[in-house]
């Protein structure tokens, strides 16, 4: 493996953001592209960015390179963010937070409950993480953009997934780097690319990345998290086109050289989230059990068992037979059972006890 890079591609594309935006190596990029021969598609190929770092994989990372490193040299000493009970951002966050030696605050919400969710709820406690559970996501959300600025008015502030225009910067960025192995023949140029989508980050930073570099393939998510709550967009076409054009705002103030470029509203695909956000499907199970058996790939059911359920569908559609397909992995898989079961959750916060007392999944 290629030694980590010091500086991200998108500082090499566009010097001047070196100067104006930070960055903090936390990863092992680039991640590596191969090929999916026994899925029944003759030319699937999939991005492991599973694989980006030895401490926790997936997409979150690549956030938190550009995040923790504003948040440092803002001297800030706790970052503070929220999604549901079973985060994996918020694991993330934890794990690198806690590496870097900053606190870190969850504000939490219910989700169905399943071992997965029990899992990382014990390693939300198992690296430090300060748990706060609002039952509902509207409570939660009115605790964490109310209540905790009250009460931590220096912490930093990240929104669900990571997704901050910062935070994107990191999807962005993954372009550059896929489109150099590209280059260099790792695999022929794609058609399409799918990913999940649960708060827009990586499908608005790979939307404008693609934009950015001029080079023609659609982006398509899979939403897998809340589209809406009453008149508030979460996860829509036109919260993703926004996000993606307040990060190209953003580099255009901070760099010469950006492209002119048309922002449009990507393609995401509705109809395999299931009835709430972390619910299981049964099509989402069943692209978990057979990315294990024919392909040796981990999914988890929420995010990546839903988005290869679309997949699995587009490759089966004769229509697609000859194109190239990528889908890019974001889930984690570093195996941290070990540390899970280093911690008896009668330890946790006594309102999460429930969680482990009324296993229904």
């Amino acid at each position: 493996m290629s030694a980590p890079p010091s500086s991200p591609l998108l500082f090499e594309k566009y010097p001047d953001l070196a100067e104006r935006i930070g960055y903090i190596n936390l990863g092992t990029a680039p991640t590596p592209v191969q090929r999916l021969t026994n899925l029944g598609h003759n030319n699937l190929w999939i991005k492991r960015d599973d694989r980006i770092s030895p401490f926790y994989g997936g997409n979150k990372v690549r956030r938190l390179e550009f995040v923790l490193a504003d948040a440092m040299q803002k001297h800030k000493k706790r970052i503070v963010t929220i999604g549901g009970i079973g985060t994996n951002h918020g694991l993330a966050t934890a794990i690198f937070c806690r590496k870097l030696g900053i606190a870190c605050t969850l504000v939490l919400f219910d989700q169905t409950v399943t071992r997965y969710v029990r899992h990382n709820l014990l390693l939300f406690h198992r690296y430090g993480a300060e748990m706060i559970y609002r039952q509902s996501i509207f409570e939660a959300g009115l605790h964490y953009y109310l209540m905790q600025r009250l009460r931590y008015p220096q912490a930093y502030f990240l929104p669900a997934g990571g997704s901050s225009p910062l935070g994107t910067l990191g999807a962005v960025n993954a372009v550059f780097e896929f489109l150099q192995q590209m280059e260099a023949g790792a695999m022929p140029p794609p058609a399409y690319v799918f990913c999940p989508t649960a708060s827009n980050g990586t499908l608005a930073g790979l939307c404008l990345g693609f934009a950015l570099a001029g080079f023609e393939t659609t982006v398509i998510g899979v939403r897998v998290g809340v589209a809406r709550v009453g008149p508030l967009q979460f996860n829509t076409p036109a919260k993703a086109a926004a996000l993606m054009k307040t990060i190209y705002d953003l580099l255009k103030r901070n760099a010469k050289g950006i492209p002119p470029i048309q922002i449009k509203r990507p393609v995401m695909l509705d109809n395999y989230c299931g009835e709430a956000y972390g619910m299981l499907t049964d099509k989402g199970l069943a692209a978990v059990e057979l990315f294990k058996t024919r392909a040796d790939i981990i999914l988890e059911p929420v995010y990546t068992g839903k988005t290869c359920a679309a997949l699995l569908d587009f490759i089966r559609d004769p229509a697609h037979t000859d194109e190239t397909i990528l889908y890019w992995h974001t889930f984690n898989s570093v195996d941290l059972s070990r540390e899970a079961q280093t911690v008896d959750y009668h330890t946790l916060p006594k309102e999460f006890h429930c969680f482990f007392e009324t296993r229904n999944a």
